[in-house]
């Protein structure tokens, strides 16, 4: 008899662990997938308004402004996981288009160039009770706004 409590108790603490690795493995999982929706949720909402613009500058027929692109860069001494690196990526992004939001749709030729990287620079943010701080490395101004931006943790 106390063989067999013993052999059931090893059954069932091998199907609890098992029951717990399966947990801890498909959280991760989950995890990446949540951020990979979110990714392609906001790469969606930046496309339709990107359509949109489009669509107003085609009636136009000047070269405007219909895309910010942004690519974000962390300074070498961070402590970021993962997760939160690819968190702050993304609200960094949405960020920077927000900031940029004014001079989507405009003439290329009107845009005030010199006032685009100072629009971004040195601004403060806190994502999960971090302060991170963003420097412009490089500005690159056509139809598609490229924006280089230096995360520093402060």
């Amino acid at each position: 008899m106390r063989r067999l409590l013993f052999w059931t108790a090893i059954f069932i603490l091998g199907v609890l662990t098992g029951a717990a690795l399966t947990s801890v493995l498909i959280g991760n999982r989950i995890d990446t997938l949540y951020m990979e929706n979110r990714i392609l949720q906001d790469n969606l909402l930046a496309a339709d308004k990107q359509i949109k613009q489009l669509q107003e500058s085609h009636r136009v027929k000047k070269r405007v402004i219909s895309n910010i692109t942004t690519y974000v860069e962390f300074a070498e001494k961070n402590d970021y996981t993962d997760l939160e690196i690819n968190n702050i990526e993304l609200n960094v992004e949405k960020h920077v288009r927000e900031l940029l939001g004014i001079i989507s749709g405009q003439v290329i030729d009107d845009v005030n160039y010199l006032l685009i990287p100072n629009i971004i620079e040195n601004r403060e943010m806190e994502f999960e009770n971090r302060k991170i701080r963003l420097k412009v490395n490089l500005v690159v101004i056509s139809e598609t706004v490229i924006v280089y931006v230096k995360v520093k943790p402060i």
